[in-house]
């Protein structure tokens, strides 16, 4: 019994301890320094697959940024375009976010050369498999490299409604595409009714508007009241320009009248250098000026008057 006892004393002891669980952080990193010395000795291929693993333990936008730099070193323009837009895509302030853009326009260029351009598409849900020409692409986001002209996108997912999209291919710049998919048996949302017709033969009628305050919060015991807010007074504009010219024409009639009377009592004690038959002439010329203005006068006060009911309507 002693010898049994102490065997197992002795394989407990000798046991093993379990391993302690490893940091992903720490694994992410080791996975980034061996990118970073792979890439350094152009082992391009190597560091993509480094800095992939390290994405899978602990996404970072940079890993994108270092991705696309080995496809790039590697002569393959597609991957690259995808790698620096999935940079900008995660990090869209980045600051050397124009250093990289210019990287996408020459990569671009570089399709466009050989009669090819990139088109990028994003679906909603991610999991909606994504074709074109027949093609499948994968799931959402996905890329493909397509020449100019005509082309068509299939978007579909189980318990969505498929949708389908004809599209111009153009080499000058890549294209992006988000395709949204209704679920299927969803109601198609009416649009909002349009606003109510104005009558036009009602359009400048005055508006009457009655105002209910809320109820007395004083303490006073007082109840609501009506409010009604008269509707605005007519314009009279040309009832007062009337009246004014009626005043002016008046004040005219009145200012020559006095100057005739003055004129023709001088008639025989002419001023120097005029004769009497002159100053008689212009007496009877200021006395007729005056009976055009004090006629305009009156026409002009009557005007006002009929003018003063008319706009009063």
């Amino acid at each position: 019994m002693v010898f049994t006892h102490a065997l197992v004393v002795a394989l407990v002891v000798a046991a093993p301890a379990s391993p302690k669980p490893v940091d992903p952080t720490v694994k992410a990193k080791e996975a980034f320094v061996a990118g970073q010395r792979f890439y350094k000795e152009a082992r391009y291929a190597d560091a993509i697959a480094r800095f992939e693993e390290a994405y899978a333990i602990q996404p970072s936008p940079v890993l994108f940024y270092n991705i696309g730099r080995c496809h790039e070193q590697l002569g393959d323009v597609p991957k690259a375009l995808r790698a620096y837009r999935d940079y900008l895509r995660m990090s869209p302030d980045a600051k050397d976010k124009d250093t990289v853009s210019n990287a996408i326009a020459n990569l671009e260029r570089r399709l466009k050369e050989i009669g090819l351009q990139q088109l990028l598409v994003f679906a909603d849900p991610p999991t909606a498999v994504i074709e074109v020409d027949g093609k499948v692409l994968g799931n959402s986001p996905a890329s493909v490299e397509l020449t100019a002209g005509n082309h068509k996108l299939v978007v579909k997912a189980e318990g969505y409604e498929t949708t389908e999209r004809s599209f111009v291919m153009q080499t000058a710049r890549a294209t992006e595409m988000t395709i949204n998919l209704r679920e299927a048996g969803k109601p198609v949302e009416a649009p909002p009714p349009p606003p109510p017709l104005v009558d036009a033969t009602k359009r400048d009628e005055p508006k009457v508007a009655t105002l209910t305050p809320s109820k007395d919060v004083t303490g006073t015991g007082a109840t609501d009241v009506q409010q009604t807010v008269p509707a605005p007074k007519k314009s009279r504009l040309w009832t007062w320009v009337a009246g004014g010219t009626a005043v002016a024409a008046a004040g005219a009639g009145i200012g020559m009248g006095v100057a005739a009377q003055g004129a023709a009592a001088r008639v025989n004690d002419p001023p120097m250098g005029v004769t009497p038959r002159q100053q008689a002439d212009g007496a009877q010329g200021l006395a007729t000026g005056a009976n055009v203005a004090y006629g305009v006068a009156a026409a002009a006060a009557v005007t006002a008057v009929v003018l003063f009911f008319v706009e009063g309507r």
